[in-house]
């Protein structure tokens, strides 16, 4: 099995004191569950990692997972190259894919993300999620993809069997959403290993009027999410260490929990939506799904209202995420797409006519860029973005215990 911690470990841009003790202190706890001192190793795991993580956010230290929007407006944003007027929608936290105006009506949408390759989860079936993860992205634009540029920089370890693996799933999972690979790069290199393992672009052309964007969105708009949250979070856990599961749920439970995993794309979700008419869409991936529901307020620079009454968990969801402790709602759930529409009653019969949970869970309200939770009360509670995803918590304490 991978040991994911310390692959980041290792990758991470800079090494500082805080991290040599905390790899210094995890060997000691290894060293105490090697002399059958479990108890006290468990319990100071969870808590040097806490630490850990109290810590490091008052380092300099760039954090794991995606950079905060404060380093990208600081850094990336003011630093894109020459200025070019046919770009419609560019880099912007909270929006998933680029988008050009091609001056005939049309638009060229594009959108990168990592080749991400779990091998435990097997090559073909990795490869499935790889292509998903991306695809889904550039759905959120309204645009199904159509072609795809590769660049996998393989580590030394990996097997010819192992890649015709991953490829030929590659191939096939692009195949079912009409993707065609059109170029890209492919090679074996020391100092690489799994998952990120390499760049996949994916293009899309479409009509100008189907994009959605963020100046798209209008107070009145019906904010939809499809399946629910933590997808992802429910199907990668399972995927990663079922034993740790099947021990504590019951088949049924489990085995929906394991499938999860088939949901973790809202490719489809916006392929029907955008059929019928969107403004804006967000998967909701790190974060999860409050977290999304944020990204959207701000980039549009909108407010909106979410009903607690509305809001749905499927109870595969809700029985892992309260085996690991972690707060489903902002918890990583790629699968789960937020729509913004002000057709949303015909959205949400076409997305549950095709097998797809959906509903509109609140409305488009104000300029006020505030997303705000209306409990079954009458209350008003402010929804704030996430600080972390609860998901890497849940992760590094079961590679901990399995």
């Amino acid at each position: 099995m991978i040991n994911l911690t310390s692959v980041n470990l290792v990758t991470r841009c800079k090494v500082s004191i805080i991290e040599v003790l905390y790899t210094f202190l995890r060997i000691l706890l290894y060293l105490l569950a090697f002399l059958n001192f479990h108890s006290i190793a468990t319990y100071g795991n969870d808590l040097i990692y806490l630490t850990f993580l109290k810590l490091h956010s008052f380092s300099h230290l760039m954090h794991l997972g995606k950079i905060n929007e404060d380093l990208f407006n600081k850094v990336i944003y003011p630093h894109l190259g020459e200025k070019r007027t046919e770009v419609l929608v560019g880099p912007q936290h909270g929006v998933d894919t680029a988008a050009i105006d091609l001056q005939d009506g049309r638009v060229l949408v594009v959108k990168t993300d990592p080749v991400f390759i779990v091998p435990q989860f097997g090559f073909k079936k990795a490869a499935w999620f790889a292509v998903h993860i991306l695809a889904s992205d550039v759905m959120t634009s309204g645009i199904p993809p159509q072609y795809a540029v590769i660049d996998l920089n393989l580590p030394p370890k990996i097997k010819d069997d192992e890649f015709e693996e991953m490829w030929i799933g590659i191939h096939e999972a692009l195949k079912e959403i009409e993707v065609m690979v059109v170029g890209g790069h492919t090679g074996v290199y020391e100092g690489t290993d799994y998952p990120m393992v390499g760049g996949f672009t994916m293009f899309g052309i479409g009509e100008k009027e189907k994009l959605g964007m963020p100046s798209k969105v209008r107070v009145g708009d019906s904010v939809i999410m499809t399946k629910g949250p933590a997808i992802e979070a429910t199907g990668l856990l399972t995927n990663l260490y079922p034993e740790y599961f099947k021990q504590r749920l019951d088949k049924e439970t489990f085995n929906e929990a394991y499938n999860m995993y088939w949901k973790m794309s809202c490719w489809k979700d916006g392929l029907i939506a955008s059929r019928i008419g969107i403004h804006l869409m967000h998967d909701a991936t790190e974060g999860g799904v409050f977290g999304a529901l944020t990204e959207v307020a701000r980039a549009s620079g909108k407010g909106m209202n979410v009903y607690e009454d509305k809001l749905f968990i499927n109870s595969a969801v809700r029985e892992v995420t309260r085996l690991v402790n972690i707060d489903p709602w902002i918890s990583i759930s790629e699968g789960t797409m937020i729509i913004v529409t002000d057709k949303g009653k015909d959205v949400r019969e076409a997305l549950i006519k095709e097998g797809i949970e959906a509903e509109i869970i609140g409305e488009i309200v104000d300029q006020s860029g505030d997303v705000m939770l209306v409990k079954k009360d009458g209350s008003r509670v402010k929804i704030e973005h996430p600080l972390e995803d609860p998901f890497w918590r849940a992760f590094f304490y079961l590679a901990s215990k399995t």
